[in-house]
């Protein structure tokens, strides 16, 4: 008995470990197309029977900044996508208030289990464009809910044997590279951008402090040497900048020499 519940237990950790990796993989593609990603989840007890309400068993999110779910899909509103173990990808968008449950607001891909990361990203594309209208309410059925969670694990395979050499990795290590990888691609794009205009910008002195304590904590938990030495170097720019005037901008200048060493 404890032997059996010692598999079932390393099924549920494998199949949330490919999860993740599959989340991963679609975040990278979303951020890849300069998406504001800024989480994803994964959950593998594919025998829980809590989830047969809802006709489902395992499943992962990938989730977007507050800022970018107001801008596209409206105030009040929680919007993501969810991939389903039983139906694979939906969009969701659940208005503040409305008492509707992820299930009945979900547009359903469709296009099968675990179609590739390029699809998952053109479907969000269609979603941007019209999120009423884009995908299907009619909800698919692709495998039966706790069944065959072997089978499953072997089509998630794919997507942590395409990690680039770093399936040792835990998926959320990778996600949080991604995501400072992204970050930095475009922060040096616009460092390096031509035709740029000195702008006036009027900061109390407070908001100024509170921007750059932002960036010294960037400073001292991103993950890669290159992201804190970018973060350190634009905190250094605008500190002297406030202290020497506007027309020290030509004289403090690190973060744009940086930048134009990481091109």
């Amino acid at each position: 008995m404890v032997y059996e519940e010692d598999r079932a237990q390393q099924m549920r950790d494998d199949l949330e470990a490919a999860i993740g990796h599959y989340m991963v993989a679609v975040a990278g593609r979303l951020l890849d197309e300069g998406l504001p990603v800024s989480s994803i989840s994964s959950y593998g007890d594919y025998d829980d029977p809590s989830q047969d309400a809802f006709g489902a068993d395992v499943e992962g999110s990938v989730e977007f900044t507050r800022a970018f779910r107001r801008k596209v899909f409206g105030e009040g509103r929680d919007a993501g996508l969810l991939w389903c173990g039983v139906s694979g990808w939906c969009f969701f968008s659940i208005p503040e208030g409305a008492g509707r449950t992820l299930m009945e607001s979900a547009r359903w891909m469709g296009g099968g289990l675990t179609p590739e990361p390029r699809r998952v990203a053109a479907f969000l594309s269609e979603v941007q464009l019209d999120a009423e209208f884009s995908g299907s309410d009619e909800r698919p059925f692709y495998r039966a809910p706790h069944a065959q969670p072997q089978s499953l694990l072997r089509r998630l395979a794919v997507f942590d044997a395409a990690s680039g050499g770093t399936e040792s990795w835990g998926y959320d290590s990778r996600f949080a590279r991604l995501q400072v990888d992204s970050c930095q691609k475009r922060v040096v794009s616009a460092l390096t951008a031509g035709q740029q205009e000195v702008v006036e910008v009027a900061l109390r002195s407070g908001e100024l402090r509170a921007l750059l304590e932002i960036l010294e904590y960037v400073e001292g938990t991103a993950p890669r040497d290159d992201a804190r030495e970018m973060a350190r170097r634009l905190c250094s720019d605008l500190s002297l900048r406030a202290r020497d005037g506007r027309e020290s901008h030509d004289e403090h200048r690190e973060a744009f020499t940086y930048a134009e060493e990481q091109r």
